[in-house]
Order: structure tokens, then sequence, then C-alpha cells
């Protein structure tokens, strides 16, 4: 049966196409990491969530998954989203909604009045004007995958940011633009999109490379989770759903479901313009809404992987290897196997074209 996991959902998402030919890593990606997807369709997620998942849920919604399920899983035009509904899923995947999002966070408390909203440039003019004024930003595209469409002020020269943006404006109607942040921690809250509701599944701490790619993810429960996490966060949880609930109003009650979302945020010391309205607010900020991913995310699979396998008092670590051949694929195996026995297991194949995989270490906290 062909695969539901669809890591060139973003990209695909970018391109603006009906149909879509991914680039070959990225196909490699999906063959290779292709067993993940019995983690998000797990039976037991009824149980660990409350509530029955939509059967055979794809990684996103978009043209080519849509096909998919029609084609080779049998279901029914009439009981998938119409082209209509793919374009508003789409809509809300840009990183404009990302500033819906926390201007009403922002209005809803002020614990996040030192988390400057961002801006979407939709002019050559506007983004010259920007570009000269402003200092230690980033541009980032509408539409991304795992750190792409980023450019920031520091590293890259104007000449460079403004043809970045004039492009992202010519083929994508913008770019956002904010400033550059002190981040300490990467994290997400992490929900599902249902037919009547919308449920808190809970929280994803992870790690990425130097180039904005998931590495790896903390294994925890999620009342572990949620005490190394500042008190905010709950508080951010209640306010998201009542604001995911508004925002996907049009999706609810349809033959089918939007499913998982997370919300991407950060830890940070202070943002670097060093900011005199800081000064009075905690060493550790939390910002609430870095980005949107309407779809299932790596946090998503590090969070049901340990709810269907893990105890309470387990910890652990869910990793994704960056791209290899299958003979360091093989060392790699067998280093952590001889290193970690028990602890380590890994969670998909390696055939001879392998370029990927996936692994979890599992072991009790002390």
């Amino acid at each position: 049966m062909p695969h539901l996991f669809y890591p060139s959902h973003d990209i695909a998402l970018a391109n603006g196409m009906k149909h879509f030919n991914p680039p070959v890593a990225a196909l490699r990606l999906e063959e290779d990491l292709s067993a993940l997807s019995a983690i998000w369709n797990n039976p037991k997620n009824a149980s660990i969530l409350g509530f029955e998942p939509y059967p055979n849920l794809p990684w996103g919604w978009n043209y080519d998954t849509r096909a998919l399920l029609h084609k080779e899983y049998g279901i029914k035009q009439k009981d998938l989203p119409t082209n209509e509904d793919l374009n508003r899923l789409r809509d809300l995947s840009s990183r404009q909604t990302t500033i819906e999002i926390l201007r009403r966070l922002k209005a809803r408390t002020k614990a996040f009045d030192a988390i400057e909203l961002p801006i979407f440039i939709n002019s050559e003019e506007q983004l010259r004007e920007f570009v000269e004024t402003k200092k230690d930003y980033v541009l980032k595209t509408p539409w991304s995958s795992s750190g792409r469409g980023l450019s920031r002020s520091s590293v890259w020269t104007k000449e460079a940011l403004l043809r970045h943006g004039l492009s992202a404006i010519k083929k994508m109607g913008g770019i956002v633009a904010e400033p550059w942040y002190n981040k300490t921690q990467d994290l997400a809250e992490l929900f599902y999109i249902g037919k009547e509701d919308v449920r808190f599944v809970g929280y994803s701490i992870f790690h990425n490379d130097e180039t904005g790619t998931y590495r790896y993810g903390e294994m925890m429960s999620n009342e572990l989770m949620a005490a190394t996490l500042p008190a905010i966060c709950t508080e951010t949880k209640d306010a998201l759903i009542e604001i995911l609930e508004e925002l996907f109003a049009p999706f609810m009650h349809k033959t089918w479901e939007v499913g998982f979302v997370g919300i991407d945020m950060m830890l940070l010391n202070s943002p670097a313009s060093q900011s005199s309205a800081l000064c009075s607010l905690p060493d550790t900020l939390l910002h609430p809404c870095v980005e949107m991913n309407v779809r299932c995310t790596m946090g998503v699979v590090a969070r049901l992987l340990f709810d269907q396998h893990c105890a309470k008092d387990e910890i652990g670590e869910f990793y994704i290897s960056p791209a290899m051949d299958s003979e360091r694929l093989w060392a790699l195996d067998k280093n952590h196997n001889e290193l970690y026995g028990c602890n380590y297991h890994r969670l998909t194949e390696i055939r001879p074209d392998s370029m990927f995989m996936a692994y979890v270490f599992a072991h009790y906290s002390e």
C-alpha cells in the first residue's frame, strides 16, 4: 500500500501547483521513513487521545495526498477535501496566519508584549524601506520546509535579501519580516482538528541542526514535559485551542478531518534588539507562535510513539539521521546497538539505497 508519509508537503504548498513532483532527496526520505505513518495511524491512538482519529490520515492535506487516498485507498471523492478546502488549508498554512495567531495571543495577555508582531511585505517599495532601516531581522517566505525560505540580515547581504524578498513577492505574493530572537530552546504545542472541536495532543521539545532541519525530539510524558516548561505554556495552550477553533471553524462537521496541527514556539532570553521594554520581564520568555504546521510533524510522531510504547517514568529521544548512504547507516546502527543495547530501537528498514533512518533511545529517568 502506498505511503501516507509525504515530507514534501510544505514544498508542494510553496509550489502552489495542483500536482507536484517532489525532489529526488524528498522521495528518498519518503521511502526510507514510510514506516512511520503507522505511528499516527495506530489504532491505539483512539484511547491515547480520547477520540477516534480520521482513518488513513495523511501527513498533510494537498492535491497529491487527496489523490492518493482516492486512488489507492478507495476513499470516495465526496468524502475528501474539495479544491476550495485544499486552497483554504494552504492559506491557513501560510506564515501570514502566524501573524494573525500571534496578534490574537498578544491581545489576550501582556505576557507577550516583548514579542514583536511580524509584518507581511508585498511590494518592492515596502521591502526596500524595511531592508534599509531595520537591523537583525529574518525574512521568511509564506511557505517553506525545514528552515528553507529563511534569510537572516546578519548573514545575507542587503542585495541578497532584496533578491530573496522580491522573488517571494513575485512567486508567493509577499514575504514575512520579523526580528531575530536569541533562542534557547525549540518547542511546540500539538493539537488535533477534528470534526467537532480542537483537542490538545501534547507538548514537543525538539532540536534542529544549523539549517533548521529536524534532528531529534525529547521523549517523555506530557506531565513531565509540562513541568520542564514555563507556566505560561499552559495558559497559551488554552488560548490556542480557542483561536484554532475560530480559524478552523469552516472545516468542522466535514466527512474528513484536518488532523494534526503543530504550533512551533521558542524559549528565548530576549530579542536581539535588547529593547528597554524587556527590563522588567523574566529571564526566559516564550515566543508563542513562530509558525503553524497544518500537518503531522515529527513532534507528533515522538509524542504518539512515547504514549504508545513507553511507561510514564521513561524518557528518551527520537532521532532522524541526516542524509547518509546505506553503508554508513548500517555502521551507525551497529554502533548504537553495541553502545546502548536494548535502550536503542531502530524504527525503519535499511535497504541498499537507503539514505535516512529513524530510531529512538529509551531509558528510565533517575
